[in-house]
């Protein structure tokens, strides 16, 4: 058998921003060693995502793809039984928000290349944050990045609209539905929304009332995100399996505790 490979001593560069340090992270999504100790390369990759996940509150979409890859290359083995434990004992993270971490970096990611390449986005990129990107999760996983960035796109180039977590929310709520994302009657869906939000109460038709059934199922429906479930299942189906797991448990504490308070 071969030696283990040693990785090479780290060097210590000086990045101007968060962003170069998550484009200077190593490609690594997979273990490169059935070691339980991390190799000399593992451990530097290891110290290069840590460094990037300390910037948390500077760059949210580096510390994500940091958690990715320490999470698919296994990298906290040599200290942690769990990823969920690595998170925790690390960082004071729960898992539900590393994931969320995870689950946004790809659409950061993609806005700020363009904010970096006027040719792509001459408007550039304007005060993201985590907020926003989060309410853009829904289009990338129904979709792909390219509609998330296609609905960011589209509302920042209104003029005089304000690109907030709440109008990028309602935005991707907007969108028609089915398989393929048709651009143009994105953006149509999209400007009607916005254009509605600057409507008067009494320009407003009042919506009908909605059965409470109806009500019901649409929270169900956000509670629980089925194209998502179906997605990891694809991927892994243990754990998918172990989400649900989680979600039956939690409904049935809820049940018990709502039947102990009315008794």
């Amino acid at each position: 058998m071969g030696g283990q490979r040693r990785g090479k001593a780290v060097e210590r560069k000086k990045f101007t921003t968060a962003v170069d340090m998550a484009q200077e992270l190593p490609h690594l999504f997979k273990p490169i060693s059935d070691s339980p100790a991390l190799i000399g390369e593992e451990q530097d990759s290891l110290a290069q995502c840590e460094a990037a996940v300390e910037t948390l509150k500077g760059a949210f979409w580096a510390a994500g793809k940091a958690l990715q890859i320490i999470r698919d290359a296994r990298l906290y083995r040599g200290t942690h039984k769990t990823f969920d434990a690595y998170c925790d004992e690390r960082w004071s993270m729960n898992r539900q928000y590393a994931d969320k971490l995870i689950r946004a970096w790809p659409i950061a990611e993609a806005l700020y290349a363009k904010q970096t390449d006027p040719g792509l986005n001459p408007i550039g990129v304007k005060k993201l944050n985590q907020a926003q990107v989060w309410e853009l999760v829904p289009a990338a996983e129904t979709w792909d990045v390219d509609a998330a960035t296609f609905v960011y796109d589209t509302v920042v180039e209104i003029d005089g609209q304000a690109v907030t977590a709440a109008v990028l929310k309602g935005a991707v709520k907007a969108l028609p539905k089915g398989p393929e994302f048709d651009r143009e009657a994105a953006a149509e869906k999209i400007l009607e929304y916005v254009s509605s939000l600057s409507e008067t109460p009494a320009e407003k038709v009042p919506a009908p009332a909605v059965p409470i059934e109806q009500q019901i199922a649409v929270r169900v429906d956000k509670a629980i995100e089925v194209d998502w479930v179906r997605r990891l299942a694809a991927q892994d189906r243990s754990r998918a399996s172990a989400y649900l797991d989680q979600v039956q448990q939690r409904v049935e504490r809820l049940r018990a505790e709502l039947l102990s308070s009315s008794s």
